[in-house]
């Protein structure tokens, strides 16, 4: 009989402009949805350490791993779960030194499938891969063929970052990521919140046979 895999979760990304409305916003999908992971954005933005102390709180309050983006040494002085690193091996190398084996050292991929396996090797937790664009055909077909072969292959979980909608969260749920991340642009939406519940409950239906 085939192997049934776990359901496919919620891994969201935080923009850096810290607002009292993104605050609100997080606060009602924590509540509502199955939100695996939360990730805090720099975006080039001082960081605002009060308003991350808060986020970091409130995340971790709801049993979800907080990660901040690109920086390691930020992410051991606010207590973060870990940290989520493009991928460099020698960053991810620095970042696990000075973090250790129990924090979460994640890697975004983009479409590059020979360093996402390098870095699983080294021991990344993850690794994510994305479209170009949301709206880059060609590349999320790019980025569904190497879900569905990354599921196969390996042990490491795989994450598809950037995807906006249910259809194509259901279609990456269903060939095998282990979570689904919405763009840090979906928050900006007048429905956002919706549209994060409904690919939550896409995904969380999807199931994927080996």
């Amino acid at each position: 009989m085939a192997e049934v895999k776990p359901r496919c979760r919620l891994y969201l990304q935080l923009p850096g402009e810290p607002t009292p409305k993104l605050e609100a916003q997080l606060t009602q999908v924590l509540a509502a949805a199955d939100a695996a992971c939360v990730l805090l954005s720099g975006d080039g933005i001082a960081i605002d350490e009060q308003h991350v102390d808060r986020l970091i709180d409130l995340v971790q309050r709801a049993d979800a791993a907080c990660l901040l983006d690109g920086d390691a040494e930020l992410a051991m002085r606010l207590g973060t779960d870990g940290v989520h690193l493009p991928s460099d091996v020698e960053l991810y190398r620095t970042a696990r030194s000075l973090l250790g084996s129990e924090a979460s050292i994640g890697v975004g991929c983009g479409l590059m499938r020979h360093e996402a396996m390098h870095l699983a090797e080294l021991g990344a937790d993850y690794v994510g891969f994305a479209p170009h664009s949301p709206s880059d055909i060609d590349s999320i077909d790019q980025c569904a063929e190497l879900i569905a072969w990354w599921a196969v292959i390996f042990v490491v979980p795989c994450i598809a970052f950037d995807i906006d909608t249910v259809d194509q969260a259901e279609r990456f749920a269903s060939l095998g990521a282990d979570f689904v991340a919405p763009s840090k642009l979906i928050w900006q939406a007048d429905d956002g919140v919706d549209r994060i519940a409904k690919i939550a409950s896409a995904i969380s239906r999807a199931r994927r046979v080996a």
